[in-house]
């Protein structure tokens, strides 16, 4: 059997650790149209301050994983197309190859709006290792003292940190009324932002859209923005724009073919991904679709997308063991996040903008608020403020004293499992008194937790 992998990202790599642990003997090849080997996606940030290590970037080994498991990489091959019918992918230049089964793990493109300028030069998106590089080349060189970024999602307020860490001034411009939007509601989005404009010195317009970048030579010298429900604009100076506007699945991939993508029937347009099931199955059987790429179950049974490390790993183990034989049922896609800014951290999991009610505690430097809808949790967010501490003197990338958060994304995934994917979802007194004394490793003890895969 011949599998063939769209994509090189975390939801390929997880498909093929799960396939090669039941089929030692089939073709896999693995088409990316990047030419370096599975990198950590979401530590771009880390990139462009030069603080990750080669073994921490290349996560999964470099090279040496292909050959581990017997996988043909082929690296800077652009794939166009799929024609499910003849059971061939189409790259850029028209060669076709062949598959048994195959697995589009494509991932997400970033969004590009079409504001005027955006061709100018030093306006760039940051979204994969050659943009990072890209960014960190420019800071570097001395060429960039100023910096807007459009967009306050998890990636924008990432970077801002980071440049401003690096000295350079700092501008987020955000079309809702707060950051972090599909992350935190109101209240908890003013509490992050807060520090990052007082201890970072971060500037943010909020409510604010952009109207055009504005540069002479080719290079950008200004961004125009535009107060919602105002007239008045205003030009903020750079040196460089980060457009962190979002990504896009990439489902042009099957275009032209009768595979399904999510739609919402009432409104009747596309509002995710490449549709899969349990088994992470698109409406063609010998076609799966892991990752940012397609929308799948969630924990509650809703065809959801979902952008995120955790349900791309998660649905790539699926897929990888379906496609050799195995039943395994995903029982539902995790939905968790944490964004990792130094000097305060936020996270969520789960849905709040429709929860009927919330609860908020308060224990040390965390905030954490739970939403409820039915009487049951729907979803969660929190906020660690933070906290001086000394550094560990063994860790060459860190001089001086550190602000420590306090919870991450293993915090949140932690939270994620015992709010959103227990037996129980009820808030008991002692749920809440472990919240309030910050006791949430506890909250996911094995004992509680749902098993990721179901062999049927």
């Amino acid at each position: 059997m011949r599998v063939v992998i769209v994509g090189n990202g975390p939801a390929a790599v997880s498909a093929i650790e799960a396939f090669r642990s039941v089929d030692t003997e089939s073709d896999i090849i693995v088409l990316s149209d990047e030419p370096y080997p599975a990198y950590a996606p979401n530590c771009m940030e880390n990139v462009i301050r030069g603080d990750i290590s080669e073994e921490a970037l290349f996560y999964k080994g470099g090279y040496g994983f292909y050959e581990k498991y017997r996988v043909d990489f082929r690296g800077g091959k652009q794939v166009v197309s799929i024609d499910n019918k003849r059971k061939v992918v189409i790259l850029k230049g028209g060669e076709e190859i062949s598959y048994d089964k195959c697995l589009l793990a494509a991932g997400a493109s970033a969004f590009i709006p079409p504001i005027p300028g955006k061709e100018l030069g030093g306006v760039t998106t940051a979204k994969n290792l050659d943009d990072a590089k890209r960014i960190r080349e420019w800071v570097l060189s001395g060429k960039v003292r100023k910096a807007v970024i459009i967009g306050a999602g998890p990636i924008g307020v990432e970077d801002a940190e980071t440049l401003r860490h690096m000295g350079v001034e700092v501008s987020v411009v955000e079309v809702f009324d707060r950051v972090l939007p599909r992350m935190l509601d109101r209240y908890m989005a003013e509490k992050y932002m807060k520090v990052l404009e007082e201890e970072a010195g971060i500037k943010f317009y909020l409510n604010h859209q952009v109207v055009a970048i504005h540069g002479e030579d080719g290079w950008v010298e200004a961004v125009e923005i535009q107060q919602a429900g105002s007239d008045r604009r205003k030009f903020i100076p750079a040196d460089m724009v980060i457009l962190s506007t979002g990504v896009r699945p990439r489902t042009y991939l099957v275009e032209n073919t009768d595979i399904k993508l999510h739609i919402d029937e009432v409104r009747g347009r596309v509002v995710g991904g490449i549709l899969v099931n349990q088994y992470q199955q698109t409406s063609d059987p010998d076609v799966f679709a892991a990752g940012d790429i397609c929308s799948g179950l969630d924990a509650w049974g809703n065809h959801r997308w979902i952008a995120l490390f955790p349900p791309a790993v998660q649905g790539g183990m699926v897929a990888g063991f379906n496609m050799a034989g195995l039943k395994v049922k995903n029982p539902g896609l995790v939905d968790y996040n944490a964004v990792k800014t130094r000097l305060v951290t936020a996270g969520s999991g789960g849905t709040f903008e429709d929860a009927e009610s919330s609860l908020s505690f308060e224990y040390g430097n965390y905030l954490v608020k739970v939403f409820l809808k039915e009487g049951k949790v729907c979803g969660y967010q929190f906020v660690g403020l933070p906290v001086k501490k000394p550094i560990n003197p063994r860790n060459k990338f860190l001089k001086g004293e550190i602000q420590i958060k306090g919870m991450g994304l293993e915090a949140s995934g932690v939270l994620f499992h015992h709010f959103i994917r227990l037996r129980y979802r009820e808030v008991t007194p002692a749920v809440i008194e472990a919240i309030r004394k910050g006791f949430l490793r506890a909250l996911g003890l094995p004992a509680f937790e749902v098993p990721l895969f179901i062999r049927e």
